[in-house]
C-alpha cells in the first residue's frame, strides 16, 4: 500500500544548485533593466550640454544684433540661481513629443540687422557643430531662421517649443526621432537611441526679444557606452563566469558530493557493512556533524540488533527451565492416585515456574522501553527520598550531598535505584548509601551497599544481560542491565567501583 503511494516532488540538490548558479549568472543581465534609468541620465546629460551651448551662442547673438543695430550692448549683471536652468528631461513614453514638424517657408523677411550678424553667426554655429554635433538655428522675433547650420530661410514659429522661447521661456524637449535608415534591432532596448533633445533660448536685448536661440542633438546611447567599455566588459563577464564556476565547485566539493557520499553509505549499511564509517571528505561542520549523527545512529542500531540476538537466546535457555518443570509437573499432576502432599509440592513448582517466566518477560520489557522511559530533566535525591524507603522498608538507606542537582528526571532515577536497591537487598545487604558528587563536567551518583559484594570473577560479567548469582531467589540478572540501558539512553555510564566490603556501583551523568 505505501508502496502505491506517490512520493511528493521535490528537487534535487543540484537542481538548486543550478539555479542557485544560473541566478548569479543572470545577476549581470539584471543591469539592463537599468537601461532606462542610464538613459534617462544621457538624455539630461546632453540637455545640459545644450542648455550651456545655447547659454552661449545666445550671449553672442546679443552682442553681435546690439552691434548692428547700434542698440546699448545687453548688460548681464551678476550671477544669480535665481535665472539658472537645469536639465529635468525623461525618456517615459508620456513626456517623449512626436517627432518636431517641418519648418515652413517664411512670411517675412528677416530685418537688416539680423541679415548684417548672420554671416558670423553661421561661422560661429558651424564651427561649434563640428565639435559638438550639434544642429543651430537661430530665429528673429517672429521665428524666421536666418543663421544657423540647417534650415536657414525657413520659418519655425510654429514648432511648440519655439513659440514658447519668443514668449520668454528656456524650453527642453524629447521627441521621437526620425531616422532615414533601420537601426539595428539591438537599439529597441535603448530609448535613448530613438528620441532627440531640442533646446530653445530666447535671447534678449535691453529687455526686448529679439530672437531665439534652437539647438538639438541626438543623446549618447549606452550600447555606444558599452561599446567603448567592451574590453572592460570582456573582463567582468570572464570574472563572473569564473566566479560562478568557483561557486559551483564550492558546492559540489562541500555540500553536494559529501552528501552523496552520506546517501551511499547510508544505502549500503544494514546490507553487510558492520560498522558504518563517515566519508573521508565531509565538507562543511553541519556536515561532519549530521555524519557523527548518522555513525552514532547506527551504532545503537547495531547494538540493539546484537542485543536482540543475545537476548533472543538468553530468553529461549531462560524460559526451558520453567518450561521443563511445568511439563513435568503438569504430567505428574494427571496422576490421580498422587498424594496431596506430592500435589502442593507440584502445584508450587507450577506457580513459581510461571512466577519466573512472568519476571523474565517484565524485565526483558523494561528492557526494551529504557530508551523511552529515559528523559532529560533535573532533581534532587530528596525528592524521591520517600518512595526508595517505602520501597526497600528493611534497608538502611543514607542520603549524601542531596543539595547537588542531577541531570535525569525524578521518575527515571527512582527506577533505576529500584533496580540497584533490589540487587543490594538480594545480596544480603542491610545498608546503602548513596552519594552525589561532582567530577569535573559530570555528576556522578554512587551506590555503596554492605552485601556480599561482588567477586573478582564475576566484575566483568555482572553487567551482561541475564547474568545473575541469585536465580534461585528468582533473579533474572537484567536489573543492572536495564540501568544500563537507559543510563546510555540519557548519554551517561553505570560502572562498577572496587570495594573492600559490599558492592559499589556508579552512575556518571554527562
Amino acid at each position: 500500500m505505501q508502496a502505491s503511494l506517490k512520493r511528493k516532488w521535490r528537487p534535487r540538490l543540484w537542481t538548486v544548485v543550478l539555479l542557485v548558479l544560473g541566478i548569479v549568472l543572470c545577476l549581470p543581465f539584471a543591469g539592463l533593466i537599468l537601461f532606462r534609468f542610464y538613459d534617462s541620465q544621457l538624455v539630461q546629460q546632453t540637455e545640459e550640454s545644450l542648455l550651456t551651448q545655447a547659454a552661449v551662442m545666445s550671449a553672442a547673438y546679443a552682442e553681435l544684433y546690439a552691434a548692428a543695430s547700434g542698440t546699448e550692448p545687453p548688460s548681464w549683471g551678476p550671477v544669480s540661481a535665481k535665472h539658472a536652468v537645469f536639465p529635468s528631461l525623461s525618456v517615459n513614453s508620456e513626456t517623449v513629443l512626436p517627432p518636431r514638424p517641418d519648418a515652413k517657408p517664411m512670411t517675412a523677411r528677416p530685418a537688416a540687422a539680423y541679415q548684417a550678424i548672420a554671416p558670423q553667426l553661421g561661422r560661429i554655429a558651424k564651427a561649434a557643430q563640428a565639435q559638438t554635433l550639434a544642429g543651430y538655428r537661430l530665429t528673429d522675433a517672429i521665428g524666421n531662421v536666418f543663421a544657423g547650420t540647417a534650415e536657414t530661410g525657413k520659418s519655425l514659429g510654429h514648432v511648440a517649443e519655439v513659440q514658447k522661447a519668443l514668449a520668454g521661456k528656456s524650453v527642453s524637449v524629447a521627441r521621437t526621432r526620425l531616422r532615414e535608415d533601420s537601426p539595428p534591432a539591438l537599439y529597441t532596448l535603448s530609448r535613448g537611441a530613438r528620441v532627440r533633445v531640442f533646446v530653445a533660448m530666447p535671447v534678449f536685448v535691453d529687455q526686448t526679444l529679439i530672437g531665439t536661440v534652437y539647438l538639438s542633438r541626438t543623446p549618447n546611447h549606452i550600447f555606444r557606452f558599452l561599446y567603448g567599455e567592451r574590453f572592460n566588459l570582456a573582463k567582468t563577464a570572464a570574472f563572473v563566469g569564473l566566479s560562478t564556476a568557483l561557486i559551483g565547485y564550492v558546492f559540489w566539493r562541500f555540500i553536494t558530493r559529501p552528501i552523496r557520499l552520506l546517501i551511499q553509505r547510508s544505502q549500503s549499511a544494514g546490507h553487510g557493512d558492520k560498522a558504518w564509517k563517515p566519508p573521508d571528505q565531509l565538507g562543511t561542520r553541519e556536515i561532519e556533524d549530521l555524519s557523527l549523527s548518522f555513525q552514532s545512529l547506527t551504532e545503537r542500531l547495531q547494538s540493539k540488533q546484537d542485543a536482540l540476538k543475545t537476548y533472543t537466546a538468553h530468553v529461549t535457555h531462560e524460559l526451558k527451565s520453567p518450561l521443563t518443570a511445568l511439563k513435568g509437573a503438569t504430567e505428574l499432576l494427571r496422576d490421580d492416585a498422587l498424594a496431596p502432599s506430592q500435589r502442593h509440592r507440584l502445584l508450587d513448582t507450577v506457580d513459581k515456574g510461571g512466577k519466573r517466566m512472568e519476571d523474565l518477560l517484565a524485565n526483558m520489557r523494561a528492557f526494551s522501553l529504557a530508551d523511552q522511559s529515559a528523559m532529560t530533566g533535573t532533581c534532587f535525591l530528596n525528592e524521591i527520598r520517600a518512595q526508595i524507603s517505602q520501597a526497600f522498608p528493611a534497608l538502611a538507606i543514607q542520603l549524601e550531598n542531596v543539595s547537588l542537582p542531577l541531570p535525569v528526571e525524578a521518575q527515571t532515577l527512582q527506577i533505576m535505584l529500584t533496580h540497584m536497591l533490589e540487587n543490594s537487598q538480594q545480596h544480603g545487604a542491610q545498608e546503602a548509601v548513596l552519594t552525589v558528587y561532582q567530577d569535573g563536567a559530570a555528576t556522578c551518583l554512587r551506590i555503596a551497599d554492605d552485601g556480599s559484594g561482588i567477586s573478582i570473577g564475576n566484575t566483568g560479567k555482572i553487567l551482561q544481560p541475564f547474568f545473575t548469582t541469585k536465580r534461585d531467589v528468582g533473579g533474572t540478572g537484567m536489573g543492572l542491565n536495564i540501568v544500563k540501558a537507559t543510563m546510555e539512553a540519557i548519554g551517561g555510564g553505570l560502572s562498577v567501583v572496587p570495594a573492600n566490603a559490599g558492592a559499589c556501583f556508579l552512575l556518571t551523568f554527562r
